[in-house]
């Protein structure tokens, strides 16, 4: 009796076949999901499924809050075009995963950067009446946003991928954002943690996006990140790599509520920088900086 098992070799007529792709001139460039930032887009070309995407950086330079706010923007959970209008467009459902925030600070910041409303205003409940009158349309949109969070104390083996599989299966997700590549796992060296998440992306044909820290500490001009700044098999492993850097956290005259999104790393795009980006740490986001 013959075998019914799928031969994962591929010819290149079934490989294009199952991939849907056809030719076109005049559609602009294929792009996979977005993050939220044109500039950023147009950079790396959005997220491509089953690639591992890492947004590294030196502590305290809001790698954390680009995570979220692209997961974020991608559920439907953030205002774009003049508050309180939603942007019109398809909801993405979203596991985001994080062992850096507790659930109140992912709370905190997800409020903050749909109302553009100060996050000590909303920790410290000494709310004005415009803060709560931008509140409430905010919380009703997150409340609808297709955005499953999982924020253990520290991941153990195999809890995010069990996680993962079955909101993929269930909830049709299409975006996983984990927050902490160093938290994956006490027995996982960074490595290991990086080509598990590459693993998972493959499997679930979903990007994939993690945080992680920069080891190594600039001596270059405006203190500049580069990719051999980061982990050797951490930068191996991802398929994209972004670093988060902002001169204002080295100089304060320096580009103030300024942010370079440089794309060091792409597997699918020439390296570049995505540099009209602000960064307003009070809302907890980076935004498009809108020319006058």
């Amino acid at each position: 009796m013959g075998s019914t098992e799928q031969s994962p070799v591929l010819t290149m007529a079934e490989l294009l076949a199952s991939s849907g792709y056809e030719p076109a001139c005049s559609s602009g460039p294929r792009l996979g999901i977005p993050t939220g930032l044109k500039g950023l887009d147009a950079a790396m070309g959005g997220l491509e499924p089953g690639t591992l995407t890492v947004l590294a950086s030196r502590p305290g330079l809001g790698r954390s809050t680009l995570l979220q706010n692209i997961c974020q923007w991608n559920a439907g959970g953030t205002f774009l075009r003049g508050f309180p209008k939603a942007e019109e467009r398809e909801a993405v459902p979203v596991l985001f995963a994080s062992a850096e925030q507790s659930p109140e600070q992912i709370m905190a910041r997800a409020l903050s950067a749909a109302a553009r409303v100060g996050r000590d205003h909303i920790r410290s409940g000494e709310l004005v009446d415009e803060d709560i009158r931008r509140l409430k349309p905010a919380q009703s949109l997150l409340e609808a946003a297709p955005l499953y969070i999982l924020a253990p104390a520290v991941f153990t083996d195999g809890q995010l991928v069990e996680h993962a599989r079955h909101l993929v299966r269930e909830r049709q997700v299409q975006l996983v954002g984990v927050d902490g590549l160093e938290a994956m796992g006490p027995d996982l060296s960074l490595g290991q943690a990086a080509r598990a998440l590459k693993t998972l992306a493959r499997e679930l044909a979903a990007p994939v996006i993690v945080t992680a820290s920069l080891w190594a500490v600039s001596r270059r001009p405006h203190w500049r990140p580069a990719l051999e700044d980061l982990h050797d098999e951490v930068a191996f492993a991802a398929d994209t790599v972004v670093l988060v850097h902002r001169e204002e956290a080295y100089d304060r005259t320096a580009r103030p509520m300024e942010a370079d999104l440089m794309v060091a790393k792409a597997r699918s795009a020439r390296p570049a920088i995505a540099a009209d980006i602000a960064f307003q740490p009070h809302y907890a986001r980076f935004s498009d900086i809108v020319a006058a």
